[in-house]
């Protein structure tokens, strides 16, 4: 869904309602025009059958776990899986807690005044701005399938693939208007 009016800032969260002059935030100093558009992800199911997996790799770990204080006694598949099933707790509460810290905001792509906001899996920045991005381009993808712009950020000699892993433009033509916002805002930036 495309948000062309921004409620709230989308690099600190500061509401924006009232503000219709002002042209920055007045929390972050972030910049806004009539240009800025706000991407949110639209259907995260890779990263749902990503949390199923882990969910089931858990259930079968987790399973053998009443063997862990008696590991004396244990078979050695049973101690295996009272190790592994302490291991997956560890790494599911620390993968939960990473992932809740990092996309508490949710999963975004917003052009700003000053730069893209890029909140997407596999890449988190409050703000790129518009000199480190080089260029943008649309990635040609199968009929059916999300559409995925590509985005080099020069500055960090990396190519950012945005809507591989959270479907952020639905249709052609929102990956189109990502694709000539962007290149317009690079070759031509504002006074």
């Amino acid at each position: 869904m495309i948000l062309s009016i921004f409620n709230n800032c989308p690099r600190c969260r500061y509401s924006l309602r009232g503000l219709l002059d002002n042209r920055t935030c007045p929390e972050c100093g972030l910049r806004f025009d009539e240009r800025c558009v706000r991407y949110r992800v639209t259907n995260p199911s890779q990263i749902l059958v990503f949390g199923l997996i882990m969910l089931a790799g858990g259930c079968v770990s987790v399973k053998h776990l009443p063997h862990f204080v008696d590991l004396a006694n244990a078979s050695a598949w049973e101690t295996v899986g009272a190790i592994a099933g302490a291991l997956w707790i560890a790494c599911a509460t620390a993968g939960v807690w990473f992932v809740v810290k990092r996309y508490r905001r949710g999963l975004e792509v917003a052009i700003t005044g000053d730069g893209l906001i890029l909140r997407l899996p596999g890449f988190n920045d409050d703000l790129v701005p518009w000199s480190d991005i080089g260029s943008a381009s649309i990635k040609e993808r199968p009929v059916g399938k999300p559409q995925v712009a590509s985005v080099y950020i020069a500055s960090q000699k990396k190519t950012v693939e945005v809507g591989r892993m959270a479907n952020v433009f639905p249709r052609r033509a929102d990956v189109e208007h990502f694709v000539a916002e962007v290149n317009d805002r690079v070759y031509s930036p504002p006074d």
